[in-house]
């Protein structure tokens, strides 16, 4: 099967998997807040599930990623079992890890809390106490987790890795609907801890089919350990920069009208919803890896260049969807209770300028792992950290004239000169990347979706005249005008792209299409 054919069934795929785990997450979120409302209960768990996942979450996060190159290496040059023992090696190493730190952790988890949670007193400080305890082990199941996601998805099984998150919201849904009123959020904090085992146990039959066995084996001077420890550690880097840029962003936001952080988090929130972009990073790397491992330079260019084209084709309509119809998509999901047309405006702004930055985020998550699968994980780092360097220093200037939107437009500027760089230090790695094609896609999908985003734009209001009456209404003509945006664009790109007509036919098979080869 082609590298165009496979990625265009697995990608569609995973793309499916991924919304409905973005809506259980989301239904997740409605529950617990139905539940224990803004309690100190949900304060409590959310602080204590916190707590973890910013002492360790990078860790596992970083170790997770450099998997994949690595195993993809071992299978390249020295097989299937040797391959394996390197993923048992790492398992062993990263469980130790993870046990001691959970007990470390456990022990002095009342400083942990302290500082983490300073304003936390009397109460609410002893119940995130015993929440924090409870909820520390689920990080030796998300580390084991991202390694066996990483191990299937070098074997290219996509589906149960994506999928994993399902059972994991469905498992913590189901417990604060039946038991919430008897347990309370003591029922929902062993719920988790439940879900993150479901996740390992879910992909380990998978990883035996394919012939893995576990077996004790413990050697901390192993080679590949080392390199995984090596690799990670830019990785780790980077994450923590972002963390602060993050930090950064919500404190200057904190000097803004009230309601700024709100809004900021509901529209980052929105943007986290481009399963487009991820579904073609976690697909594309793998296959990248392999690749390089097999000294295969042409079909990583072509590879490269076919998900920077991908990203293009389908990011570009997408912001502009995105700008254009703000108000109506957060009013829909949105306005609410509390959340009154104030908030629909400052959410509308932060979300508009946010979206100036999603194509370039989508093409800085694949040219990254680029980088990752060439076993480089410096140059994103570095160029990640001149990024947040110019996302701060933007803020303190634009944010004084553009408030809010400031904030958020530094954010996309930032993400657009991060692509650019990797673009550039890429193209000086492996030489030429199809530039040309490149440019041709980026042109050709900016006219269809300025051609699109007029026509939508005038076609939602005349819908909305006649489909008027309330958010089910509302919500029907927006779904309307998007179908008709969308085949205006798919029309356009398919008489002026002839190869991504047979992307079309290619998805049209995807449901049908099997994730990976026995």
């Amino acid at each position: 099967m082609s590298i165009s054919k496979n990625t265009a069934k697995v990608a569609g795929l995973v793309m499916v998997i991924t919304f409905i785990s973005k809506i259980t997450g989301f239904l997740r979120e409605v529950v617990l807040g139905s539940k224990f409302g803004t309690t100190k209960d949900i304060d409590a768990y959310n602080m204590a599930q916190n707590i973890p996942m910013v002492l360790f979450a990078a860790i596992a996060a970083s170790i997770g990623t450099t998997v994949i190159p690595l195993f993809s290496e071992y299978l390249a040059k020295k097989g299937k079992d040797k391959a394996f023992d390197f993923i048992n090696n790492l398992l062993n190493v990263i469980i130790l890890m993870t046990v001691l730190f959970t007990v470390i952790a456990a022990i002095v988890s009342p400083i942990i809390v302290k500082i983490m949670a300073p304003g936390f007193k009397g109460d609410v400080y002893y119940e995130t106490l015993d929440l924090t305890v409870i909820l520390l082990p689920v990080m030796i199941f998300v580390a084991v987790s991202n390694i066996i996601t990483g191990a299937l998805q070098s074997l290219q099984h996509f589906a149960v890795p994506a999928m994993i998150g399902i059972p994991y919201n469905i498992i913590i849904i189901g417990t604060a609907l039946m038991y919430g009123a008897k347990y309370g959020i003591y029922g929902v904090a062993l719920a988790t801890v439940v879900g993150s085992i479901i996740q390992v146990i879910m992909q380990l039959p998978v990883l035996y089919k394919f012939g893995f066995r576990y077996r004790f084996v413990l050697d901390l001077k192993d080679e590949g350990v080392k390199r995984v420890i090596i690799l990670a550690m830019p990785v780790l880097i980077g994450t923590s920069i972002q963390v602060i840029n993050t930090y950064v962003d919500r404190m200057i936001a904190s000097y803004l009208p009230a309601g700024s952080i709100a809004a900021l988090n509901y529209a980052n929130r929105l943007i986290g919803f481009d399963i487009f972009s991820m579904a073609i990073a976690i697909v594309i790397y793998p296959m990248l890896s392999r690749y390089f491992a097999s000294n295969n330079i042409d079909e990583f260019i072509k590879g490269i260049k076919m998900a920077v084209k991908a990203i293009l084709y389908i990011m570009i309509p997408v912001t502009v969807g995105a700008i254009i119809f703000r108000v109506p998509i957060i009013r829909i999901l949105f306005e609410r209770g509390a959340f009154d047309e104030r908030s629909t405006y400052l959410t509308s702004i932060a979300f508009m300028f946010l979206s100036l930055g999603m194509t370039a985020n989508g093409l800085r998550n694949v040219l990254s792992r680029g980088f990752y699968s060439l076993k480089d994980t410096k140059t994103p780092m570095i160029n990640g950290t001149i990024a947040v360097l110019i996302n701060i220093g933007l803020n303190l200037v634009i944010v004084r004239y553009l408030a809010l939107g400031g904030l958020a437009l530094s954010t996309s500027v930032a993400a657009i000169v991060t692509s650019l760089m990797l673009m550039y230090s890429l193209r000086k790695k492996v030489g030429k990347i199809g530039g040309y094609e490149i440019a041709s896609a980026f042109v050709k999908a900016l006219i269809g979706s300025a051609i699109m985003g007029v026509f939508v734009y005038f076609a939602y209001k005349g819908i909305s005249i006649f489909m008027s009456g309330g958010k089910i209404y509302d919500a029907l003509s927006l779904l309307v005008t998007i179908i008709m945006g969308a085949s205006i664009y798919l029309i356009f790109i398919l008489l002026t792209d002839k190869s991504v007509g047979s992307y079309v036919k290619k998805g049209a098979s995807i449901i049908k299409g099997k994730l990976y080869k026995e």
